[in-house]
């Protein structure tokens, strides 16, 4: 989970714009990301095949968990 904000601990993913087997690109929207505060969206870092979704939509998750897997090609 990243941290979006100063004060942010924890984050909501309220949807995945990807599933599992999908292939993103460096900037591609990967899911919507809520807090108290604010929604943002978080992009990929890398280049390659999301091989696991951790987190599911509506699930919570304390800043640094992974929240999904991302295989480099």
């Amino acid at each position: 989970m990243p941290k979006f904000g100063a004060t942010m601990r924890s984050g909501e993913v309220d949807i995945w714009f990807v599933k599992e087997g999908d292939k993103v690109s460096k900037g591609d929207q990967l899911c919507e990301i809520s807090s108290d505060k604010i929604t943002n969206v978080l992009e990929s870092y890398v280049e390659g095949t999301v091989e696991t979704i951790m987190l599911e939509e509506g699930e919570e998750a304390d800043i640094g968990v992974v929240i999904a897997v991302i295989k480099p090609d």
